[in-house]
């Protein structure tokens, strides 16, 4: 009983050696994740100037193809060589905690920052947040296994550092500590706490030395949202808990497809980065992640129907992407869908004369939240995280909460598991 005891206590304190590590582990992910970071808008930017030049005759457009073709090869490699690199690498992460999945550090860390760089930036629908935690729980890992760090403690390390990528990608370290809490620490203990966050802090404070302090998506710094529109934010909920049992829904559909199609892996690879090609061809704004399509409001917001269009086929390009296995996330994604969804509901109601043109950009921004809860069921990630990445105020964290919870039930109620449970579920199988 003593003994207990003792363990008890000594649980709930964070030792020097495991505070010093915690330290070393977040800055070397504030490093890592900030270059990542940094690199993928810069990798876009040159495909979009090559866009350009494919979009002026027919032969310059099969270069373009052609070009995607091969990255899709190169980015094919890199899943080959480490399969556990595919899609967000969040699935793996809760794999490694529950002892459900085994993998090496160095080489997840390795193969995820080439093809991850490479599949992002290219500018499939595909996020850099999922893969950004990912990289932070590989280098945790490595730090533990490196100093021989025991096995409860590098856990600990692990989440920290899983948990700091996603602050480091959003510029949101409160975000990342409740997704360490909600996603990944399953059984919360003080000490984990402890260096989860110090972990998180640091790596916070490093990326904000190194590539600033601005908030991931620029919006009015203190969005009002009017007593008169509260019944409109019900049915909100409502229908963002609806499109995220689509999303989990499209998502599992698409890695059933590629998962009966017999070609081999590696053109299964291929194939997104073609069609993807010709897409953004015949529409560039269907780029990237779909962060664009969050501004709208905030620029030259186009028809409902201009909406609707975007929103289904941002839907299938993430499909025929996420679902071959090609490393990267769908945070970004499911921000930008659900934020359509906003766009389209608010729009409609603005047609009618229920709302005025200003509600379409709050509903935008609330429904991001939202959308996060009913797909990852992880409600309070879902809010702080818009809070934090929007530079938002906390006078309008009671409507983006209603509109969450509503939405997280209604997913509830259709029984449509957490989309990183089902992922985890298929890699355990396989």
């Amino acid at each position: 009983m003593e003994e207990r005891k003792m363990n008890g206590m000594d649980e709930g304190r964070l030792n020097y050696r495991l505070g010093l590590l915690s330290i070393i582990t977040g800055i070397i992910v504030g490093i890592v994740v900030s270059g990542f970071r940094v690199a993928i808008p810069f990798i876009m930017h040159n495909v979009e100037n090559v866009m350009a030049w494919g979009q002026t005759s027919i032969w310059h457009s099969i270069v373009f193809v052609l070009m995607f073709g091969l990255i899709g090869c190169f980015v094919a490699w890199t899943a080959k060589k480490e399969p556990m690199i595919g899609g967000s690498g969040i699935p793996q992460i809760a794999g490694k905690l529950s002892g459900k999945l085994d993998f090496s550090w160095a080489s997840v860390l390795f193969y995820k920052l080439f093809g991850g760089l490479l599949a992002i930036g290219s500018g499939l629908t595909l996020g850099r947040e999922g893969p950004s935690v990912q990289i932070g729980a590989s280098i945790g890992q490595g730090v533990a296994e490196v100093t021989k760090t025991p096995a409860k403690s590098g856990k600990y390390l692990i989440v920290g550092a899983a948990g700091a990528g996603l602050a480091t990608a959003f510029n949101a370290p409160v975000s990342g500590i409740i997704f360490c809490l909600e996603e990944l620490l399953k059984k919360v203990t003080r000490r984990g706490f402890l260096s989860a966050t110090l972990t998180i802090i640091t790596a916070t404070v490093v990326s904000i030395l190194l590539i600033g302090d601005e908030a991931a998506i620029s919006v009015p710094a203190a969005l009002r949202v009017e007593v008169a529109t509260y019944p409109y934010l019900l049915l909100l909920g409502v229908l963002l808990g609806l499109s995220g049992v689509l999303f989990n829904k499209v998502i599992m559909w698409s890695k059933a497809i590629y998962c009966k199609w017999t070609a081999p892996t590696f053109w299964k690879m291929v194939l997104p980065f073609v069609l993807t090609a010709i897409v953004l061809l015949m529409d560039a704004r269907l780029i990237g992640s779909g962060e664009q399509l969050i501004l709208l409001p905030f620029l030259d917001n186009p028809s409902v129907m201009t909406l609707v269009y975007l929103f289904i086929s941002k839907m299938v390009l993430l499909g025929v992407a996420f679902g071959s296995g090609i490393p990267g996330g769908i945070f970004f994604p499911l921000l930008s869908l659900g934020a359509l969804v906003g766009n389209i509901y608010a729009s409609g109601l603005h047609a009618l004369g229920l709302v005025d043109a200003y509600t379409i950009i709050v509903f935008t921004v609330i429904a991001m939240s939202a959308h996060f809860a009913a797909i990852v069921r992880a409600p309070l990630t879902g809010i702080f995280l818009i809070l934090e990445m929007t530079g938002g105020s906390i006078q309008y964290l009671l409507p983006i909460a209603i509109v969450t919870y509503i939405a997280y039930f209604i997913a509830e109620i259709c029984h449509s598991k957490p989309v990183y449970e089902s992922l985890l579920g298929l890699m355990v199988k396989a």
